[in-house]
């Protein structure tokens, strides 16, 4: 049994939906009175019954919960937490759900909330959800911004379908260029700073770091990894998010950086057959990447 199915074995699992309607708001539930964390905000779900798979129970969880039908859902992120006092941690395996048939409703008692980005990373969500709403707020592709290529010219003068989290060495003396790029949707992190980024940048560290905790962070900041130890080690250090250039990993190396329950962004050239682990997004490393692979 390897390390991934013992903390399956000895997890309480249940499924969550991260709602995510035309204009990029999530919707949030909170607890409602009698039940544990009341009041506290979470995504709506519930337990992975007995033969269900996660899709199944999803389905079924929502339509009992808010009273709609699933017709477009992908895996977003897997974590576990152990509240203080639980006999067990808690496995969730939430998905994002940009498709149903419908209109959301309080079918359990629950209050409900839409909130965008800002609103998200402010709301008091449940310690166990905390990675899945970093995983929100980042975009599904993070891309490397070589040295010798200016962060003005991939400023989109077209509307383009995915969001991208831009990597860059240095901010642009312009900070209108940060600007344009996060009224589009996207994200810029400055790669290894000597100083905390201005203009709403995050940042991404490539050697070890120890990171300012803050339940609610505004400024996202990540660690990248080339194993399983090192993602542990981030984890532990207090990083949001883990991005993944290694290229020759095996499946039960990716299983494990999975395991230490931050959104995490593989190498897209990575053929990851057989891995188990579902990557949060895609990362483009090399430098020299053409806008248009997009």
């Amino acid at each position: 049994m390897s390390g991934g199915e013992r903390q399956r074995a000895a997890s309480l699992e249940v499924v969550a939906g991260a709602l995510v309607d035309a204009h990029g708001q999530v919707l949030i539930a909170a607890r409602p009175p009698g039940k544990s964390f009341a009041g506290r905000w979470e995504f709506p779900g519930g337990k992975i019954d007995p033969g269900e798979s996660p899709r199944q129970a999803l389905e079924r969880e929502l339509r009992e919960e808010l009273g709609i039908e699933v017709l477009a859902a992908e895996p977003l992120l897997q974590v576990s937490h152990r509240y203080p006092g639980a006999r067990a941690a808690v496995r969730i395996d939430c998905w994002r759900v940009t498709g149903w048939r419908g209109t959301p409703a309080s079918l359990d008692g629950q209050a409900l909330r839409w909130c965008g980005r800002s609103e998200l990373a402010e709301a008091d969500i449940l310690e166990a959800d905390r990675a899945i709403v970093t995983a929100l707020r980042l975009p599904p592709c993070f891309v490397r911004v070589p040295a010798d290529e200016l962060l003005a010219e991939r400023v989109p003068s077209a509307p383009r379908a995915q969001c991208v989290a831009w990597l860059v060495a240095a901010l642009p003396p312009d900070a209108g260029v940060v600007r344009r790029l996060e009224e589009h949707g996207d994200l810029v992190f400055v790669l290894d700073p000597r100083a905390a980024p201005v203009a709403g940048a995050g940042s991404v560290y490539s050697t070890p770091h120890r990171f300012e905790r803050a339940p609610q962070r505004q400024r996202l900041a990540g660690q990248v990894v080339h194993g399983a130890a090192e993602a542990l080690a981030a984890a532990a250090c207090g990083a949001d998010f883990l991005l993944v250039p290694s290229r020759m990993l095996p499946g039960e190396e990716l299983e494990a950086i999975a395991a230490a329950g931050l959104p995490w962004y593989l190498d897209a050239e990575v053929a990851a057959s057989g891995a188990v682990a579902r990557p949060t997004g895609r990362l483009w490393w090399a430098a020299g990447l053409a806008t248009g692979r997009l």
